[in-house]
């Protein structure tokens, strides 16, 4: 995992495409409490809320990875993060997805090594072997990834062969 924040990835503002951020307000909970029921509703909402967004952008070969990374950050978020809110973002660049959940915890997020029986302790172990990168801010509160965005031949009216080629290409004929 590394040390740094989304923005360290050195995206020009003009290559950001699309940039939203949720937050969602939560109360103080005695260690070891399980989540309460309407916060732990968050997690799907915004699974459901990524997926949406990857279909409308034209990518939806990165919903299914991204859902599992947007489940794991948001719940790790809400059962070990301590301020009083969690920030959910999804950052769409020319060339990368981006998702990054602010839980206002300063102690960093790590990869486990969960034994084959053991029920729990493999979220970020999953959201590494996904994403493309991930990371943790240098103060702790924030957990990221990113996904490189798939580039595939647009289709054109002048065929799949111009259109990876970029140019019209001469047409053979006997």
């Amino acid at each position: 995992m590394i040390v740094g924040t989304v923005e360290d990835a050195g995206l020009e503002p003009e290559a950001v495409r699309d940039d939203l951020t949720l937050r969602i307000q939560r109360y103080p909970r005695p260690a070891g409490q399980p989540i309460a029921e309407h916060e732990g509703l968050w997690v799907g909402r915004l699974r459901r809320i990524g997926a949406a967004k990857l279909r409308h952008w034209g990518i939806p070969g990165l919903v299914e990875d991204a859902e599992l990374a947007i489940s794991e950050l948001v719940t790790n978020a809400l059962l070990h993060g301590a301020g009083g809110k969690v920030a959910f973002r999804i950052l769409l660049a020319a060339d990368m997805l981006a998702l990054e959940v602010d839980d206002g915890s300063p102690e960093r997020a790590h990869v486990n090594t969960a034994d084959p029986d053991d029920e729990n302790g493999r979220g970020m172990f999953i959201v590494s072997a996904l994403s493309t990168v991930c990371g943790v801010s240098p103060d702790g509160t924030k957990t990221w990834c990113t996904f490189t965005i798939p580039t595939t031949p647009r289709r054109s009216a002048a065929g799949p062969r111009e259109a990876v080629a970029g140019t019209a290409q001469p047409r053979w004929t006997a």
